[in-house]
């Protein structure tokens, strides 16, 4: 019990860190910073979209709504994450956002592609929730067979 306490709160903070690292880049987009598009929507707003639904699923008790939501979120932040890391690499820089949040195209020596921690905290965030949440939900789901 006490070790599936602590999952879940390594699991909120990861999650919490990604949506205040997808709002602080919103919010720099808001106020002219660039971020790249899908259509004419900002990368930055759907992924911060999918970080909150994924603190959403938390807060749900229904185990199967729990789920979906999670998925949901989980999926589209990574897809997003691993493109604009595949992205990144490919083209050399200037793709993602950088750590030292002067946008795309001011990477600074020493900045990181913000898609690239994304992607790093986002497969960390799957194992936690693989291992506290979705363990805990089909243990009660089994025990009800």
């Amino acid at each position: 019990m006490k070790n599936s306490k602590l999952l879940n709160v390594v699991l909120w903070a990861l999650l919490i860190l990604g949506f205040i690292g997808a709002a602080k880049v919103s919010y720099q987009n808001f106020t002219g910073s660039p971020c790249p598009h899908i259509a004419s929507i900002p990368i930055c707003y759907v992924v911060l979209a999918a970080y909150g639904l994924m603190m959403a699923s938390m807060l749900i008790a229904k185990s199967g709504m729990k789920h979906y939501l999670f998925c949901i979120g989980w999926g589209t932040a990574f897809v997003i994450a691993l493109a604009g890391s595949v992205a990144e690499v490919t083209a050399g820089g200037g793709v993602c956002p950088t750590s030292a949040g002067t946008g795309i195209r001011g990477a600074t020596s020493g900045s990181i592609p913000l898609c690239f921690a994304s992607l790093a905290m986002l497969v960390v965030i799957l194992i936690l929730f693989l291992s506290g949440p979705y363990k805990r939900a089909c243990d009660i789901h089994n025990s009800k067979a």
